[in-house]
């Protein structure tokens, strides 16, 4: 055979495979991709008459000063976001910049109210729970109280109104940080 053959048969056959290469490429399919943002299933809420709710990333109540020896007032709101039932531990941290031990308080009382899509599912007693206070540091305690894992089942809302009552000599400014953990 002669050589102009061989090259038009090798080019014909190079397109001939450029071609169904081509075709093969029609087939592929495009890319998918799936993406989700996840976030924490509980919102926690403050407020100092259990109505005026304030939330954030903190959610801040600033509350009156007050006198060594007397007692503040607040509500906390911790709620299932999810459509599934939540388990999560709250965490009750106090800090001072003076100092701090679980001395420095007379009485913590809290008290709870469950409502599960608004509707009352139960009521705690008044607990004093200063016996659950713990030493973390020079600056900081926490109230390690309720039970643990507790779960909220789906459309739940936990109020839990606080009373803290500071003993005569207790000085400083007090941060309270309340946060629920899964």
């Amino acid at each position: 055979m002669n050589k102009k053959y061989y090259i038009a048969f090798g080019l014909m056959g190079f397109f001939a495979l450029a071609m169904v290469s081509a075709l093969v490429v029609d087939y592929l399919s495009n890319k998918a991709e799936v993406t989700v943002t996840v976030e924490s299933p509980f919102s926690f809420e403050v407020s100092a008459d259990g109505t005026n709710w304030i939330e954030g990333d903190p959610a801040t109540l600033p509350l009156e000063n007050i006198y060594a020896g007397e007692s503040i007032h607040f509500f906390a709101r911790d709620t299932n976001l999810a459509n599934v039932p939540t388990i999560g531990d709250s965490s009750k941290i106090i800090t001072c910049d003076t100092g701090l031990n679980c001395s420095d308080f007379s009485s913590v009382e809290a008290q709870t109210i469950a409502r599960v899509n608004g509707t009352i599912k139960t009521t705690s007693q008044v607990w004093e729970i200063i016996s659950l206070c713990k030493i973390v540091d020079a600056n900081t305690v926490e109230f390690a109280y309720g039970t643990v894992g507790n779960p909220l089942v789906v459309g739940q809302a936990d109020t839990t109104e606080i009373t803290v009552t500071f003993q005569p000599n207790a000085l400083g400014d007090y941060i309270f940080t309340l946060q629920k953990m899964a």
